[in-house]
């Protein structure tokens, strides 16, 4: 491979990766807008009803009876993430429930919407699906909970490593080495997000389980799917990138998708 060439290859290289980095960058950046436009509609919203406050504490406590667990404290915010939609109902894309976990003890945190727009009903669903969260963290341990992203980090600096290699010593295997890791880093990327969905999955086949409720899980899922899922445009490339989004890069399945995994897990279950 002529001289001209392999530096050809070496700036294809560097873009390559400089690209990724941007994509990275951008990212942490959207995110972090997420959390500052989140933090400044909490801060301010009004304070939250006490009489909301009890209906989570209420909502947590009946289902982690049905369970036989402890339940975990909760706490009610005006919204998470950034609203969407008409700023006065409280809604974002942070959904309406979340999980968070300090120094080891989880708050399940509702949004004010969940409890003044569903029905008790769903608002429990919600919680029992939240609940599964909790339980399924305690049963997991903290590397495991990271080895994915220690895995991708050592996966691209060995893809570098490799193709840098491969430059200085066989150029003809800079171009293959490149198209190989960034195959293995989306590969691995895609794998993240399949393990996200099925604890999805998972915590909604707990709480259907724990509240055999499918009218109440049906309107759970109709709420997110009018309320809170990106909606579709109606043609041309956005409509075309959102259902991309939607179908492969999201953590969350579809909401009908959802919905069709728990009709068929109850459907399986013996009658009590």
């Amino acid at each position: 491979m002529t001289e001209p060439v392999a530096a050809a290859l070496l700036i294809a290289v560097a873009i390559a990766y400089l690209a990724g980095a941007v994509l990275l960058v951008a990212a942490l950046a959207k995110m972090l807008l997420t959390w500052s436009t989140g933090q400044r509609t909490r801060r301010a919203a009004a304070p939250i009803d006490t009489a909301l406050q009890q209906r989570a504490v209420t909502a947590m406590a009946d289902v982690a009876q049905l369970a036989n667990v402890a339940a975990p404290t909760t706490d009610v915010v005006a919204i998470l993430g950034a609203p969407t939609g008409a700023p006065e109902r409280g809604l974002g894309d942070g959904g309406l429930a979340v999980t968070r976990f300090r120094d080891g003890y989880p708050t399940v945190v509702f949004t004010q919407a969940a409890l003044t727009e569903l029905s008790p009903a769903a608002v429990q669903s919600l919680a029992a699906h939240e609940l599964a969260h909790v339980l399924r963290r305690a049963h997991s341990s903290t590397m495991a909970r990271y080895a994915w992203l220690l895995g991708y980090l050592v996966l691209v600096l060995a893809g570098l490593t490799l193709t840098v290699t491969a430059l200085a010593a066989a150029p003809q295997l800079a171009g293959p080495a490149m198209l190989a890791t960034m195959a293995a880093a989306v590969a691995f990327l895609g794998l993240q997000v399949a393990f996200d969905r099925r604890e999805e999955i998972a915590a909604d086949l707990f709480a259907i389980d724990l509240t055999r409720d499918l009218d109440a899980a049906t309107e759970l899922m109709q709420f997110y799917e009018t309320n809170l899922a990106r909606p579709r445009p109606a043609h041309g490339l956005g409509r075309a990138w959102t259902r991309l989004e939607r179908r492969w890069f999201a953590t969350h399945p579809e909401p009908q998708t959802r919905l069709a995994a728990m009709r068929r897990h109850l459907a399986n279950r013996p009658a009590d």
